[in-house]
C-alpha cells in the first residue's frame, strides 16, 4: 500500500509536469504546445476562420519564419522564429473575445467593437508598428500612409494611439455565374441587344461586341453587364425567359439580400454623398417628393450632427428600396417560392445548379462565399472532375439609375473586422514585426490572391499573384482598384459611441411605419408589410425619433 502510494505520487508528479510542459506561459498569453518551438522565439496567433479562412495566415507565417531563420534578437538564446497559428470559427469572434481573457499573442476577427477593447485596456499600443519605417522590407512609407482617412481618424481618436488596424473588406452584391452568361446570352452589346459566345473561336468578336458596363468604358471587367436599373430588370426578365432562375439567396440569412441592395445605396450616393452618413458635415440632396410614376424631387439640405437624420431622405435609400421590393419583393425573380436556405446551403445549390435540371445565375452573397464554398467545390471535383479553379463567376457591379450616371463603383465595407497584439504579450517585438510583416505590400497582395478578398488597406496587388487568383477574385481586384470605398467610420463621437448603429445595418433598415417598428425590408416586403415609399419614408420617423438619444449617447 505505501509503495502504491508512493507510486501514484510520482505518477501524479508526472502528470503535473507533462501538462504543465504543454502551455508555455507568455504573460496572460499561452501558446499550445502543438507548434511550440523551445529553440525558437514563439508567438501564437489566433484568427476567426470564417470566410478568409486560415491558410493565407499559414503560408505568411511560414514566410515569416524563412526570413528570420537565423534571427537571435527576439529572444535571448534562441534562433529563428516560430508563429503557431490557431484557428476557430465560434470562439474566435469579436463578440467572443470582448468578453473573454485573450490567451493568444495576436488576432485577426471581425465583429470588433473598437474602443470595448480599447477602454477595457486588452490590446497593445502599436502606433510605433503603424508609424514606423517598413523599410526592412523595401518599402519606403508607412503603414498608416496606406490607411483611409476615416480609418485614421476613428482609430486615434480616443488619445491620438492605434491599437489596431483592419482587416479586410467586406462587400456584398451579386455574384453571376460567367459561364452560363456567355452561353445563354445574358450580355449586352453595343446596340443594347443581347450577346452570347456560340464558339470559343468568336472569343475576340465577342469580347470587341461587348457594351460598355456602369463604368462607362470599354475593355474593363463590367464589359457587358448592365449598365441601368433598366437592363438590369430587362436581364432578370431575359433570364427567366430562358427557364434560368435569376437569384438564389439564403433564406435564414435573407440580411445579405438587404446589404446588397444597400451597396445600391452607396454606389447611387457616390463617395461624398454616403460618407456624410458618418461625417454628418456637408451638402445632400434629399428627397422632397415621390412622384407617382416612382421618380423623386430632391432638395439640398445642410447637414451637421443637430439634423442628421435628415439624410433618411436620401434619394439612394429610396431607390434601394424600390429595388429591393421590385425584385425580391415578389417571387418573380427567385424561382416561385421563398426558401429557407442556410447561407453554406445557397451556396452549394447555386453551384451545384450547373448540373442540375434549373440553372441559377446570380447568387446574393459576400466576397467571401468561394472561400465558405470551397466544401461543395471539393465534392463537384469528386463527382464530375470539375475542379475549383476552372469555374467562373464575377462580382456584378451595381447599374446606375441612369446612363449619364456611368462611373466607377461606390462600394461600402462594413464587417468590423480588425487586427491586434494581447497588451499582455511578453515577445512585444516579436508580435510587431510580424504584424508590420503582414502589412508590407506584398504581403497584403497575397492575401489578396489567396481569398479573392481585399485587405481594408491602400496597396497594388501584383500581377504574378492576380495570376493564381480564380476568376472571381480577379474580378473583384479590378473592381476594387477602381472603385472609391467607404468605411463605416468617423472621429464623430456619436458614432465612436453607438457601432451598434452605424457600423452594423440599423441605421439603413431600422424603420417605423404607422407606429410598428421594423428592422428587415425583406420581410416587410415579402410579408406585404409595406411598400417602399412607406418604408422609406419609415425610415426618416424612426432615426427623428432616435435621433436626440444617439446624440446624448444613450
Amino acid at each position: 500500500m505505501k509503495n502504491r502510494g508512493i507510486s501514484a505520487l510520482i505518477a501524479t508528479l508526472l502528470i503535473s509536469v507533462a501538462a504543465l510542459g504543454s502551455f508555455i506561459g507568455c504573460g496572460n498569453t499561452v501558446i499550445e504546445n502543438n507548434g511550440y518551438d523551445a529553440t525558437k522565439a514563439n508567438i501564437s496567433v489566433a484568427t476567426y476562420n470564417g470566410g478568409v479562412g486560415y491558410q493565407w495566415l499559414e503560408e505568411a507565417a511560414s514566410r515569416f519564419e524563412e526570413k528570420y531563420k537565423d534571427a537571435t534578437h527576439f529572444e535571448e538564446g534562441k534562433v529563428g522564429v516560430k508563429i503557431s497559428v490557431d484557428k476557430d470559427k465560434q470562439f474566435y469572434t469579436g463578440e467572443n473575445l470582448s468578453t473573454s481573457a485573450l490567451t493568444k499573442d495576436m488576432y485577426f476577427t471581425e465583429g470588433v467593437d473598437y474602443y470595448t477593447f480599447v477602454n477595457a485596456d486588452k490590446v497593445a499600443d502599436i502606433t510605433d508598428v503603424v508609424k514606423g519605417s517598413l523599410s526592412t522590407y523595401g518599402e519606403t512609407g508607412t503603414i498608416e500612409a496606406k490607411l483611409d482617412d476615416s480609418f485614421k481618424s476613428f482609430l486615434t481618436a480616443k488619445d491620438n494611439k492605434y491599437y489596431m488596424l483592419p482587416f479586410y473588406d467586406a462587400f456584398y452584391g451579386f455574384v453571376y455565374d460567367v459561364d452560363l452568361f456567355e452561353e445563354e446570352g445574358f450580355y449586352y452589346d453595343k446596340d443594347g441587344d443581347f450577346l452570347a459566345l456560340r464558339d470559343e473561336s468568336q472569343r475576340e468578336d465577342f469580347e470587341a461586341n461587348k457594351a460598355n458596363g456602369p463604368d462607362g468604358e470599354h475593355g474593363t471587367y463590367d464589359d457587358g453587364l448592365p449598365a441601368t436599373y433598366k437592363q438590369f430588370l430587362d436581364l432578370l426578365d431575359q433570364i427567366a425567359a430562358k427557364s434560368c432562375i435569376p437569384f438564389c439567396y439564403s433564406g435564414s440569412y435573407n440580411d445579405y439580400v438587404n446589404k446588397a441592395c444597400r451597396a445600391f445605396i452607396a454606389d447611387y450616393e457616390g463617395y461624398d454623398g454616403f460618407k456624410l452618413n458618418y461625417t454628418f458635415d456637408g451638402k445632400a440632396n434629399l428627397v422632397k417628393e415621390i412622384k407617382a410614376d416612382g421618380s423623386v424631387v430632391t432638395e439640398e439640405v445642410k447637414i451637421t450632427p443637430e439634423n442628421g437624420y435628415e439624410l433618411q431622405r436620401q434619394a439612394g435609400k429610396y431607390y434601394a428600396l424600390k429595388m429591393q421590393e421590385e425584385i425580391f419583393g415578389t417571387a418573380k425573380y427567385v424561382g416561385g417560392s421563398w426558401n429557407g436556405y442556410d447561407y453554406t446551403v445557397a451556396q452549394s445549390e447555386y453551384i451545384k445548379s450547373k448540373y442540375a435540371s434549373t440553372r441559377y445565375a446570380m447568387l446574393v452573397e459576400g466576397v467571401w462565399w468561394e472561400n465558405e464554398a470551397n466544401p461543395t467545390f471539393a465534392e463537384l471535383e469528386i463527382i464530375k472532375g470539375e475542379k475549383k479553379e476552372s469555374r467562373r463567376f464575377g462580382f456584378m457591379p451595381m447599374p446606375k439609375l441612369k446612363a449619364e450616371l456611368a462611373g466607377p463603383q461606390t462600394m461600402f465595407s462594413a464587417n468590423s473586422s480588425f487586427a491586434f497584439i494581447n497588451k499582455n504579450c511578453q515577445n512585444m517585438e516579436l508580435a510587431k514585426e510580424f504584424m508590420r510583416f503582414l502589412h508590407t505590400d506584398a504581403e497584403m497582395s497575397k492575401f489578396n490572391a489567396k481569398t479573392s478578398i481585399s485587405r481594408s488597406l491602400k496597396y497594388e496587388v501584383k500581377n504574378e499573384d492576380k495570376a493564381t487568383a480564380t476568376h472571381f477574385g480577379k474580378t473583384l481586384i479590378d473592381m476594387r482598384k477602381q472603385a472609391n470605398v467607404v468605411y463605416p467610420y468617423s472621429s464623430v463621437k456619436m458614432v465612436i459611441d453607438h457601432p451598434e448603429v452605424f457600423s452594423q445595418t440599423a441605421w439603413y433598415f431600422n424603420s417605423s411605419i404607422d407606429g410598428n417598428s421594423f428592422k428587415n425590408p425583406f420581410d416587410s416586403f415579402k410579408n406585404r408589410q409595406s411598400d417602399a415609399k412607406q418604408y422609406f419614408n419609415g425610415l426618416y420617423a424612426y432615426q427623428k425619433l432616435m435621433w436626440s438619444n444617439l446624440k446624448l449617447g444613450k
